[in-house]
């Protein structure tokens, strides 16, 4: 497990974060790709994470399960987590230290540009098998 900090681009907000996981997901919904401004969204699963600064945090929630977070500020992308739970997921831009990161992981290929190559050594999967995980991961905390 590695500390990592960071901030958002005008320093508003600071962070420091655990990560023991040094895979990079690359989201290409087109959801992430509007947040974003043109590309996926990449993020690094965090362990724990301390933010400063929480007063210069916007959230918003574009479907039942997401909460999307920007600085209002700078409007730089913060972070993704779903609906009332912990912050997971971090926008890898944030991270002072980038370096042993790879990118291994892309979900929502069938969203992706035309002009973005795949990156062959990360994992692909398509909107239907995400929607998939995301009924099983919903209903077991349904408790169904």
């Amino acid at each position: 497990m590695t500390t990592r900090t960071g901030s958002c681009l005008c320093g508003a907000i600071t962070l420091e974060a655990e990560i023991s996981d040094t895979g990079i997901g690359a989201c290409h919904c087109t959801q992430c790709q509007r947040w974003t401004g043109g590309g996926p969204l990449l993020s690094v699963r965090v362990d724990r994470l301390e933010i400063e600064g929480e007063k210069h945090i916007r959230e918003f929630q574009l479907s039942d399960w997401g909460t999307r977070a920007f600085c209002r500020n700078c409007g730089a992308t913060l972070y993704w987590r779903m609906v009332d739970g912990p912050i997971k997921h971090i926008a890898v831009g944030l991270l002072d230290d980038q370096s042993d990161l790879r990118l291994t992981e892309e979900i929502f290929v069938d969203y992706r540009p035309d002009w973005l190559v795949p990156v062959e050594a990360a994992t692909q999967s398509t909107e239907a098998e995400q929607n998939a995980l995301l009924k099983e991961y919903l209903d077991k905390k349904a408790g169904a």
